[in-house]
């Protein structure tokens, strides 16, 4: 899976009318799996962290989580409230299905 096939997995499962990036760092990380930069509309993933696209795609799920809260004007200083975790995990429910 490359940066433009998880970015148009993403997009199917919730759209989105502010355009973003995928960038596999090509590492690995002891701190995080993946993180989103909201000035700049990025999830990065480090993806020498995962064994299979499923543990790829989950995190990149969870970043593009982020990406969508931010797009509806959610602020990022509580970043996972009830409401993150309820969004993220339709997404998962709505990639499963596909």
């Amino acid at each position: 899976m490359d940066n433009e096939g998880i970015k148009e997995a993403l997009k199917r499962i919730a759209p989105t009318d502010v355009d973003f990036t995928v960038v596999m760092t090509g590492k690995s990380s002891r701190r995080v799996n993946g993180l989103y930069k909201t000035e700049t509309h990025e999830i990065i993933l480090h993806n020498k962290n995962f064994k299979s696209d499923n543990q790829l795609m989950y995190t990149a799920i969870h970043e593009y989580t982020h990406h969508i809260q931010n797009e509806h004007g959610k602020s990022q200083a509580r970043a996972h409230d009830n409401d993150f975790w309820a969004k993220f995990y339709s997404f998962i429910d709505k990639a499963i299905e596909l």
